[in-house]
């Protein structure tokens, strides 16, 4: 009866590993992950930095959990991409609705792949924008 009670709990505590495991292999890229990506496929992303939630005067909905701006050096000199990570879809969805409801005006490109979310100005051309969306995917 006791071998029992060992082998349910080995089997238990195996069960817990790779269910852990598998958690850590499906994980989200953080924001700094995703811009690594980008310039291991050979995209434009200059200068990046960590943008503080606290210090962010955007209005870019403070659901985020990590920002990166990224700049894109031959589409102007103050124009950036930036990488977001959430917590849940639920609060994706309020950057990502804050950027595609400025329409013409402030035209963006957003990329979502899981619960990261990749901005890209709409000024940096479409065939180029695409291609952030694509390496988003892969990472």
């Amino acid at each position: 009866m006791r071998l029992i009670g060992i082998v349910g709990g080995v089997v238990l505590a195996v069960a817990v590993v790779a269910v852990v495991l598998v958690a850590l292999v499906i994980a989200d890229p953080s924001a700094e992950e995703v811009v690594r990506a980008f310039r291991d496929e050979g995209l434009e992303a200059g200068e990046a930095h960590q943008v503080d939630r606290d210090a962010d005067w955007s209005f870019v909905p403070k659901t985020y959990e990590e920002q990166v701006s990224f700049s894109i050096p031959s589409a102007g000199e103050r124009i950036a991409g930036r990488v977001f990570t959430f917590e849940s879809g639920e609060d994706l969805e309020q950057v990502r609705e804050h950027y595609e409801g400025f329409g013409d005006l402030f035209a963006a490109y957003v990329y979502v792949e899981g619960n990261v979310l990749v901005q890209i100005p709409g000024s940096v051309p479409e065939e180029q924008a695409e291609r952030y969306g694509e390496v988003l995917q892969e990472a």
